[in-house]
């Protein structure tokens, strides 16, 4: 699945060299949004939203008598997801039939600004991005998408107070979508400025084996705007699934929880985990990672009257091994990932330079975290088994390349997250080079406020 090809950068265009105002970065025209029904349907599930020709004359497709075994040894061949709609479009009979087929999941999805959608092909490259329908419940021309679980994604709305100062740059409204049934969640405004005294609580919890506190309220007052969100279960599992949130907004950093049933988000501040954080949900435990300081945090979550608690907050992890030290004055990016039951960490090193546009990854390191010991030990690894790894602004996850002929694995896909939209290319763990990789910005772009940022999600389809 590399995608050093000709067509590499044609997914994304570069972004124009001339920045508009503010409020017109936080907006997108109508005509942005349009959704193109007559080809969204055909993007995830086949279903187009016209009735084919040959069965509008003849009433039935002449391609229905095809056995249904020769189709599923069709789909199996297609790792693609738009490649499998193609086939599932072409009569009612083949989109029954394909429902009745267990096949490998297809490749990821890249959700783009404005809801656009890529997928990567069995060519190794992007497929041309193309707009999809969304319900018309969150088809705002300023939503824009901060996570993913399944095929589930997280949109946000701004908030519609523009007129005060402090809440302008605040989201407003944040749902769950669907992106193939199109079924939406709502989850509590992101932006609550009215008290309740009956409701409100407050708890502060020590952080172990650190220093400081956690403030841990619930139906409190808060402006927040969503930079990535986590889900710990699908909402489709029946499980009762928690929302987690990073909020970084005018020198504010929070962590932000949700479960169904609640009214409100519960809130987390403390100032060691002040900045922007990989969340990740493991063994029971939420994890919490700085993404630029290499500390680690374990939250405690148990079940109460309210739904759910914090009980505990640990510290972790707070440095590599001594014997993988990066440069003097140079940075690193962390992230995690759930890896075959594993949590694993991934670094990447890059060179000294003060002008982000000119930095340079000098390498990735990935290690297996040990949660078993204080502090979690850390063990470096070469491969995945063959699975590929997608890192984004959404979280991260891992992908079983290997169920697929002529895939390869042991990759990691980066693309462009938060503060450094120039950081996009692909990490080989079996010889460790660095290629080139599909999504371009400009480095005028990095002078644009994060809040109005709109970065890549990646989506994992079901099948």
């Amino acid at each position: 699945m590399d995608s050093g090809t000709e067509n590499s950068g044609k997914v994304f265009d570069a972004m124009p060299g001339e920045l508009p105002n503010q409020e017109m970065r936080r907006s997108r025209s109508s005509k942005a949004m349009d959704s193109g029904a007559d080809i969204s349907g055909e993007v995830f599930d086949g279903k187009s939203c016209k009735v084919s020709r040959l069965e509008f004359d003849v009433g039935v497709s002449l391609w229905a008598g095809l056995q249904p075994d020769i189709l599923g040894v069709v789909l199996r061949l297609l790792p693609c997801l738009a490649d499998r709609a193609s086939v599932r479009s072409v009569c009612r009979h083949w989109r029954a039939s394909a429902r009745n087929h267990d096949l490998p999941p297809a490749l990821p999805l890249l959700v783009l600004p404005e809801f656009k959608f890529s997928s990567l092909s069995a060519k190794r490259d992007l497929m041309p991005a193309r707009r999809v329908l969304v319900p018309k419940e969150v088809a705002a021309d300023d939503i824009r998408c901060v996570g993913s679980f399944d095929g589930w994604l997280v949109g946000m709305t701004p908030s519609k107070n523009r007129v005060d100062e402090y809440e302008r740059s605040a989201d407003g409204e944040c749902v769950l979508v669907n992106a193939f049934s199109h079924k939406v969640i709502r989850l509590p405004q992101v932006c609550n400025m009215h008290y309740n005294f009956s409701t409100f609580s407050r708890k502060t919890l020590r952080i172990v084996n650190g220093f400081g506190e956690v403030d841990y309220t619930s139906n409190d007052l808060y402006t927040m705007s969503f930079r990535n969100v986590v889900l710990s279960a699908s909402p489709d599992s029946g499980s009762k699934y928690i929302v987690a949130a990073s909020s970084d907004r005018m020198g504010s950093s929070k962590l932000a929880l949700w479960q169904p049933g609640m009214v409100s988000w519960h809130i987390c501040t403390a100032i060691d985990i002040d900045g922007p954080k990989d969340i990740a949900f493991y063994q029971g435990k939420m994890y919490v990672l700085l993404r630029f300081k290499l500390r680690l945090f374990a939250f405690n979550l148990e079940e109460d009257d309210r739904g759910f608690m914090i009980s505990r907050v640990e510290r972790c992890l707070t440095a590599l091994p001594d014997d993988h030290p990066f440069e003097e004055g140079g940075a690193i990016s962390c992230n995690m990932v759930v890896w075959r039951e594993e949590l694993l960490l991934i670094v990447r090193h890059y060179n000294g330079s003060s002008y982000r546009a000119m930095r340079q990854v000098l390498k990735v390191e990935v290690f297996a975290v040990d949660i078993s010991t204080s502090p979690c030990g850390l063990a470096e690894i070469h491969n995945f088994n063959g699975d590929c790894i997608f890192v984004g602004s959404g979280g991260c996850k891992s992908f079983p390349a290997g169920l697929h002929d002529g895939v390869e694995g042991d990759l990691i896909y980066f693309v462009p997250d938060d503060w450094k939209p120039y950081d996009t290319f692909v990490y080989s763990m079996r010889d460790g080079r660095m290629r080139p990789f599909a999504v371009k910005l400009s480095a005028c772009y990095l002078d644009v406020p994060e809040e109005y940022l709109d970065f890549p999600v990646w989506l994992f389809p079901s099948g």
